[in-house]
């Protein structure tokens, strides 16, 4: 046998073995949700929600005080100490399909930053992803969208 021959034998066994071995990521809510401003920056919305999701949403009618725990949006603020603590801007939160859109009460400011976060801890795609991860977020919880009103 030629060393070129067993040179491919040995890299196309390495190859098989290497793929594999790597281990499929799993696909949760918050690696496919996403949020994003109107066009016309009067809201935003928070899409890409599976299905299961928005159907137990429509299921448990929350009201607009009980959003805030789940998606809210913020004033942004130049103490970034103090980010964490202060109080999500009031709205109106409605279900469309895969998305749930938030309005603020007052509009947004021009000239103003944002930010809004969605608090993925609870959410999973499928309710036997706790038993088999025993993982509720693989991130710090939450996906934030930073935005300016001009």
């Amino acid at each position: 046998m030629k060393m070129k021959d067993l040179f491919h034998i040995i890299l196309i066994i390495f190859i098989t073995f290497y793929g594999c071995s790597q281990k499929k990521q799993e696909k949760r809510a918050d690696q496919e949700m996403k949020i994003r401003l109107f066009a016309d920056s009067s809201g935003i919305e928070l899409y890409n929600i599976s299905e299961q999701i928005t159907n137990q949403f429509i299921l448990d009618s929350i009201k607009n005080e009980q959003w805030k725990d789940f998606f809210a949006v913020y004033e942004e603020t130049t103490d970034q100490e103090m980010r964490d603590f202060q109080n999500a801007l009031d709205g109106y939160y409605t279900i469309k399909d895969s998305l749930v859109e938030f309005i603020p009460s007052a509009g947004f400011k021009k000239g103003t930053s944002y930010f809004s976060r969605c608090y993925t801890r609870e959410l999973l795609q499928e309710p036997v992803d706790i038993i088999s991860t025993r993982d509720l977020s693989p991130t710090d919880g939450f996906i934030e969208f930073k935005f300016n009103i001009n």
